[in-house]
């Protein structure tokens, strides 16, 4: 007798033995018992700042486009969209069709030895919706993982013309992985790293000043031209939600160009039809070198991005049997993956949903400037494009610091967290609508509804954001400070 056949199955009490959850159970699990595993296993702190907003006991049954629906019957309208994963909205029907063919066709989803018939399926869909010479995909699973592609691919070519310098703009975020996190100023993530790239390895423009950008390039001269390798941009800022002047990006590809800089744009957050274009780039006459995207291109459900360049630079970079391997992932193309990007990009086409985001975004400024003529002293701004905007406040803090001191508080930075938190926390509670904020930009509501959302539904944020405004920031933050007076006091 072999050992292998020694080998026996585990018991049924075996396995309990271990104490496993099965999956029923898992979904099972009351809202108390599943956030006390949260806080043991994951991450205790990220649930206190979940508490804080209301959040923590927020116990899901299910999700469907722009709804999600409680276990105690209520329905939230999500318009924080996943930062920006939901643009079909939560379980599109077609997408969870394509899974369920996967399933059904046993498709196969890993072979590394071998090419996968999918992945150069993807790569061809995307192509058709970018202009040439944007044609050469590499698959990842992260918008992160999508600009740390771009940055090797445009090392590859510029460093043996001894460039060493990334060009990016000054309150960028393009990721938290070594690489990009070396770009990335938009919020306090590089505090106790070391960087991937290092720091003066990196030069800083200011974001939408054509007169910064060749500043930089020309301080950076050498003998053998200039120094930086590439110009990284976010075409829409996802943190501030700010949108460059028509032009702008014109400007930067073509400065870039006639100084031997390749150009990186980041549609991670913006792209695949957000702004009412497959890329918020398209709304200018401009092709950068490299393109990233990701989020929406998961369709909601699966962990995919893409670094898209053309097939000079790409042959530049790794063009040969040696070398065409030295950028890979062990999850970059996983088949069932492929098919949901395939899909989506079909929904996309097939729904007009690029167009409809453009549309049904006008619609939702429309609402908000009418909410701004109403409340001019509160509402400073609006900004974004299509389905990402977000509405400037300013919140009147001077009335807060008499209320309240949070000076020896070290959650509570600044007094706009307290009442970014408290506008987001009464609209969720009052009213059943999910948003968000960026820690890098604390006086900004962001909104980025998937691109399936209708008038109705924007007419009800519409509503609960007058009532909450109407309220005044006075009466949302005594509830929040009420709520949170431990913390908010220390």
């Amino acid at each position: 007798m072999t050992a292998l056949a020694k080998i026996e199955a585990p018991s049924r009490e075996d396995r309990q033995n271990h104490g496993l959850l099965t999956l029923e159970q898992s979904l099972a699990l009351d809202g108390e018992t599943a956030m006390g595993l949260y806080a043991a296993h994951l991450n205790k702190y990220m649930l206190q700042v979940f508490d804080i907003l209301g959040l923590a006991h927020m116990d899901i049954e299910s999700a469907q486009g722009v709804e999600i629906t409680l276990r105690d019957g209520r329905t939230i309208l999500d318009y924080s969209g996943g930062f920006g994963v939901l643009g079909l909205g939560h379980n599109h029907p077609r997408i969870i069709a394509a899974e369920r063919l996967c399933h059904d066709r046993k498709v196969l989803d890993c072979i590394k030895i071998a090419p996968h018939k999918l992945q150069g399926a993807l790569a061809y869909n995307i192509s058709r919706f970018l202009p040439e010479p944007l044609n050469v995909s590499f698959l990842a699973v992260s918008g992160t993982e999508a600009n740390e592609a771009a940055m090797k691919i445009c090392e590859r070519v510029q460093t043996p013309k001894g460039k060493t310098k990334f060009l990016c703009f000054k309150g960028a975020f393009h990721g938290k992985t070594h690489g990009p996190l070396s770009l990335t100023t938009a919020t306090d993530v590089q505090s106790g790293f070391i960087m991937g790239v290092p720091k003066e390895n990196v030069v800083f423009a200011t974001y939408g000043d054509i007169a910064s950008v060749r500043e930089v390039i020309e301080r950076e001269r050498f003998e053998k031209g200039n120094r930086i390798i590439a110009g990284i941009v976010e075409t829409i800022r996802g943190t501030s939600c700010h949108v460059p002047d028509p032009g702008f990006l014109t400007e930067f590809a073509k400065l870039c160009r006639e100084h031997d800089i390749l150009t990186i744009f980041d549609e991670v957050k913006v792209g695949m039809g957000r702004t009412g274009k497959f890329c918020a780039f398209m709304h200018e006459d401009v092709v950068p070198d490299v393109v990233t995207l990701a989020k929406t291109l998961g369709g909601g459900k699966r962990e995919l991005g893409a670094m898209v360049t053309s097939q000079a630079l790409f042959d530049k970079a790794y063009g040969n049997k040696n070398d065409c391997n030295l950028h890979s992932s062990s999850f970059s193309g996983m088949g069932e993956s492929c098919a949901v990007g395939i899909e989506t990009l079909n929904v996309l086409e097939d729904d007009q949903l690029i167009q409809r985001a453009g549309l049904i975004g006008n619609y939702l400024k429309s609402r908000l400037e009418k909410l701004r003529e109403k409340y001019p002293r509160k509402i400073v701004s609006l900004r974004g494009k299509g389905c990402f905007q977000a509405i400037e406040l300013n919140f009147g803090q001077q009335l807060a610091e008499k209320a309240i001191d949070i000076r020896t508080n070290s959650l509570f930075v600044t007094y706009e967290t307290v009442l970014i938190g408290a506008m987001a926390r009464e609209l969720y509670e009052r009213h059943g609508i999910l948003v968000h904020f960026q820690p890098g930009a604390r006086d900004l509501l962001h909104l980025m509804p998937p691109y399936i959302v209708s008038e109705a539904q924007i007419d009800k944020l519409i509503e609960a954001l007058d009532d909450v405004l109407g309220r005044g920031v006075a009466d949302a933050t005594v509830r929040f400070v009420i709520k949170n007076i431990k913390r908010v006091l220390g």
